[in-house]
């Protein structure tokens, strides 16, 4: 479990705000505080605080076990270029009430040094020295007793944190004097104090981190099942008998039980959503969520955040910590659609967590694991994006472990029947129209017709046939056109040769004039290409084409 980040410390000029003689009187108040208040630091301060007040007292420690990315302190030494990262937990100081100048000296102790606070967190024993000076030489580090000697230090008491065999760091306590064995014993009092406050704290943190997870869990599930309940498509099965459609399925078998990250290729409408969600209902992780995300439907600026998650003020806008998609779907399956369309620098993180299964919010250097089995969907060639440079050779490596290609309609109309009366059934309950069966003449057209878009274009004209229906024989509302990629290229060969960035423009003009300027839309100019509209308004706007006009 990642311990949570803490943010204590002791100010500068602290004042305690009541002076103690008697230790009793120490614990019962440091009790109550802990009995009154969610602050760790305001506890640990008041321990700390409590022990140098006694007389010749030099210094009083918190140490906590944890690795440099939970470190405030270590963090912002390492960005600097300062520190150098272990991969190594050590003992970091997180809280010191002392009354010398220099024995802050030492924030990182390893965990297999000889400082008495390492030494009572290896063994789990608390230690007494009554005179450091005493001890055979080689049994303490030589740069802290020089810092010693120089301030007559004399006693020296450490304490494990721990609760229930949870090591959690120690407490360190020098004085000028021998250590009395009552202070040693009120210590003792003292360490199991502060290891039940430090416990508690991360308890009520990994609280708060599951709390907001299941809060932002929750809110997608809402979206979901309100998607579900208008959903237009009545997708609820994936329909169809042909050979290529029981060769896709026979692929979602072989691999949903495994843990293999999956890339499903095929066009825009061709179901890769429903194959993604096929694989996870099919495995071990099917108890909990499928969590979706479309990543050519998200602004660039925002993508890193939606996947990953930010924390309060990581950007303008940031108003609150906001959980990602990666951590929503941890345990279960995340489905990445349109993984084509990421920029590049996100694609580094998108490999870096599939590699260490590991990443950090926006705003934020705190790493967080995960277990996800990631479900990758692209209607783009990625083998070409690779080639031109678009597309990360190793994160494409990565995902095309277990590649499915879905077929798109027109290679297996025999489907086209299976389907239509799907819909029909679908639409019927959805318009409480009693439609009973196509029209054969329709039903001929649609299995000649190439459909570009696939099954959500099939989809869509069979909705509009049924809402006209005006008797139980459904008929197609008009007739279907051949889209504008697809008429005769009579004369191609000898045209001019031209960039291919003047191709395409030229492509997405007559798609934009074939259908009336419209980029949405069953009959849209996004459907006729075959590709998704967030992607066509992406080289619109690249290419210089205005919405207003396909001229």
């Amino acid at each position: 479990m990642t311990t949570p980040e803490l943010h204590i410390g002791i100010p500068s000029a602290y004042t305690p705000s009541v002076t103690l003689d008697a230790p009793f009187d120490v614990l019962r108040a440091i009790t109550r505080r802990l009995a009154t208040t969610d602050d760790l630091g305001s506890v640990l301060q008041s321990i700390t605080q409590a022990l140098v007040q006694r007389a010749d007292a030099a210094v009083a420690r918190v140490f906590l076990l944890m690795g440099d990315d939970e470190c405030e302190y270590c963090r912002r030494r390492i960005e600097a270029g300062e520190q150098t990262r272990s991969t190594e937990r050590a003992l970091h100081l997180v809280l010191s009430a002392e009354v010398i100048d220099d024995a802050g000296a030492f924030h990182r102790i390893p965990v297999d040094s000889l400082f008495p606070v390492a030494v009572a967190l290896r063994l789990g024993e608390p230690s007494l020295v009554d005179d450091w000076r005493e001890l055979p030489p080689g049994m303490l580090d030589p740069r802290v007793t020089r810092i010693w000697r120089r301030h007559g230090i004399v006693g020296l008491a450490a304490y494990p944190l721990a609760v229930r065999g949870e090591s959690l760091g120690a407490i360190g306590y020098v004085a000028r004097r021998a250590i009395t064995r009552t202070e040693y014993e009120v210590l003792g009092v003292f360490a199991d104090q502060a290891a039940m406050a430090i416990k508690g704290a991360f308890l009520f943190r990994e609280l708060e981190r599951h709390r907001d997870r299941l809060q932002a869990e929750n809110a997608y599930l809402q979206d979901e099942l309100r998607a579900d309940l208008v959903d237009v498509g009545g997708f609820d099965h994936i329909v169809g008998e042909s050979p290529a459609l029981r060769a896709v399925l026979r692929r979602v078998r072989q691999v949903a039980s495994v843990e293999t990250t999956v890339l499903i290729t095929g066009e825009t409408g061709t179901g890769k959503e429903l194959v993604a969600r096929a694989i996870h209902e099919r495995s071990a992780r099917a108890s909990r969520p499928l969590i979706k995300i479309n990543c050519g439907a998200i602004p660039q600026g925002v993508v890193e955040s939606e996947l990953f998650g930010h924390e309060k003020g990581a950007f303008t806008g940031a108003l609150q910590r906001r959980v990602g998609r990666f951590e929503l779907a941890d345990k279960g399956s995340l489905f990445m659609d349109e993984v084509g369309e990421l920029p590049l620098d996100t694609q580094v993180k998108l490999l870096r967590v599939l590699q260490e299964r590991e990443f950090e919010r926006v705003g934020s250097a705190t790493p967080i694991a995960v277990d996800v089995r990631l479900v990758a969907a692209t209607n783009r060639d990625l083998e070409r994006e690779v080639a031109e440079g678009r597309f990360r050779a190793d994160l494409y490596y990565r995902l095309n472990v277990f590649p499915i290609r879905i077929p798109p309609l027109r290679e297996r109309p025999s489907d086209i029947p299976l389907l239509v009366r799907h819909f029909l059934a679908h639409f019927q309950r959805k318009l409480a129209k009693p439609l009973r069966a196509m029209d054969p003449a329709s039903m001929e057209q649609l299995q000649r017709y190439p459909w570009p878009g696939n099954i959500r274009e099939l989809q869509n004209v069979l909705e509009r046939a049924c809402v006209l229906a005006t008797e139980p024989v459904v008929k197609l509302a008009e007739p279907l056109r051949m889209p504008a990629s697809r008429v005769s290229k009579t004369g191609a060969d000898t045209a001019p040769i031209t960039t291919l960035d003047e191709s395409e423009r030229a492509h997405i003009r007559r798609a934009l004039a074939a259908a009336n300027g419209r980029v949405h839309g069953p009959a849209g100019a996004a459907v006729l290409l075959g590709v998704n509209p967030s992607t066509l308004r992406s080289r619109m706007q690249k290419l210089g084409i205005g919405r207003g006009s396909p001229s």
